[in-house]
């Protein structure tokens, strides 16, 4: 990989976890608003580290899917169930963002119809492919850190260390990947160590970074629906919060859709058709409440992720022996 490659790969993975719910801060406080900074910060570092567990397994995947390993009925079968449960998350994610965005404009008529067509406009966009995705995050990322830095900067920063609770960290990691972990998948076949380790170490400065101003920043406006953009308000920086939160709602929004996308692609080979169905899909979320959308499906995202990854690196586990074994038995027969 070149050097703009992984910064390409880093950006789609860091936008697919940056969107409505942290960048408002309503999702921080919701799973870290009872503790410490010391729990988003370490957490922030563990999703970016995580970035290099999926490349790998997005790399050894393809080498035991090209051996013929990954075949058969029984794998066909969980394959499909694996990508109905992460593709119905995906949905969850999208239409909250929608809905995200519809809040972010505004409750008037006019105000929620605007946002609601420029993400609309986001969904379209992501249905053309990897390609869209990646350049949306590569625009939008950095802009992003930067407003987050600014901010961390205008709070009070009056927060503890401690206490910290491992089972939020571990739950919020979980519907994080969900994401994030899908679509570095997908990359891990073009990655050397390397790049993967390189790309690991940028994601985790970066999320570690901006989990943790996000944490302080919200701290000061914990009871509102969007502490970040209470605390712009608070500060007459109301375009700078309304501009954090809408780039962190497209990247997450592009990254979910593309992967809705990709899925639907894989059933109906058509990129109009993608588009078509996706979009009726996003309509579906017109009008949605923000609060109530994050509160109600992120928790559950984060159920059935953490259930979801317990499975596949349990599967992967024993599908990487199984394809070692194999490896050692056919080698052993060319030398006899």
């Amino acid at each position: 990989m070149t050097r703009l490659e992984r910064i390409k790969v880093a950006s789609v993975f860091i936008g697919a976890i940056v969107g409505a719910g942290f960048a408002t801060g309503r999702e921080i406080i919701l799973f870290f608003g009872d503790g410490g900074y010391l729990a988003p910060l370490l957490t922030g570092i563990a999703m970016g580290l995580c970035s290099m567990l999926f490349l790998y397994i997005g790399k050894v995947a393809a080498r035991l899917k090209k051996s013929g390993v990954l075949s058969g009925k029984i794998f066909a079968v969980a394959k499909i169930a694996f990508i109905l449960v992460v593709e119905f998350c995906m949905l969850l994610t999208m239409t909250t963002m929608i809905g995200g965005m519809q809040k972010l404009f505004g409750d008037g008529i006019a105000s929620r119809v605007t946002g609601f067509l420029i993400a609309i406009a986001c969904v379209g966009l992501s249905s053309l492919g990897a390609s869209a995705v990646r350049r949306i995050n590569l625009a939008l990322v950095p802009v992003l850190f930067i407003l987050l830095t600014v901010l961390f900067f205008k709070s009070s920063k009056a927060v503890e260390m401690l206490p910290l609770y491992p089972l939020k960290s571990v739950n919020y990691l979980s519907m994080n990947m969900l994401l994030g972990g899908c679509l570095a998948v997908k990359d891990g076949e073009k990655a050397d160590t390397k790049d993967i380790i390189k790309i690991g170490l940028m994601c985790a400065v970066v999320l570690g970074a901006m989990t943790l101003f996000v944490y302080c920043a919200a701290s000061d406006y914990p009871m509102a629906e969007m502490p970040i953009y209470s605390l712009c308000q608070a500060h007459g920086m109301g375009i700078i919060g309304a501009l954090a939160v809408g780039i962190a709602i497209l990247t997450t929004l592009a990254g979910a859709a593309k992967s809705l996308g990709d899925a639907i692609y894989s059933v109906f080979p058509s990129r109009a058709g993608v588009t078509s169905v996706l979009l009726l899909l996003a309509l579906a979320s017109y009008g949605w409440d923000f609060a109530n959308a994050v509160n109600l499906f992120y928790p559950f995202i984060a159920a059935v992720a953490s259930g979801v990854f317990a499975l596949v690196f349990a599967a992967f586990a024993a599908i990487s022996v199984k394809g070692r074994i194999d490896y050692a038995v056919i080698k052993k027969r060319g030398k006899a």
